[in-house]
């Protein structure tokens, strides 16, 4: 991988700011709910937006911490991406943002155009990113996606809704 720490590169920067910005937009539209809400069921699969928010800090650690920064892990398909239910949603919540932050920091100075430090090979059926932009932009789509159903799941909760105006959940009256 190409380190460039005097001259980071633009495109690596701008998309690990709108991954930051989406994991910050995650972690508030969250804001208010209790413990309860977070935890019941917002579809027939039995997902939650505790769930949801595991899942996000799984996949974002995943592709920062692993993929992208080359740190090896065993992997399967398989594998859950949810985190232990038990866990405390506002912890839930800072290791998100924790993490997001030190897995953002930890590839900062990579070139868009570097390849990955590592992939797990054989997974998803051949499905691969070349480059750490390919990544990026992946993270930056599936983060984008949990973000409206998050937003869904919401408004089914209390009716609050995501307010670009107030830069956070609006409630209604």
């Amino acid at each position: 991988m190409t380190q460039h720490p005097s001259q980071p590169d633009p495109v690596t920067t701008e998309l690990l700011g709108w991954i930051q910005q989406a994991t910050d937009r995650i972690c508030r539209s969250t804001d208010g709910l209790t413990e309860a809400q977070v935890r019941t069921p917002a579809a027939r699969s039995g997902w939650s937006i505790a769930g949801l928010v595991g899942h996000v800090h799984d996949s974002t650690w995943f592709w920062l911490h692993h993929v992208i920064a080359g740190n090896p892990m065993q992997f399967g398909e398989d594998d859950g991406w949810d985190n232990d239910p038990a866990l405390p949603f506002p912890e839930l919540v800072a290791r998100l943002r924790d993490d997001t932050a030190r897995g953002c920091a930890a590839v900062a100075a990579l070139a868009s155009t570097d390849a990955p430090g590592w992939w797990p090979e054989g997974a998803w059926g051949g499905y691969r990113q070349d480059t750490v932009l390919g990544v990026l932009v992946h993270l930056l789509n599936d983060n984008a996606a949990h973000t409206g159903h998050l937003d869904l799941a919401r408004e089914a909760i209390d009716g609050g809704v995501w307010d670009y105006g107030i830069d956070g959940v609006r409630l209604p009256d």
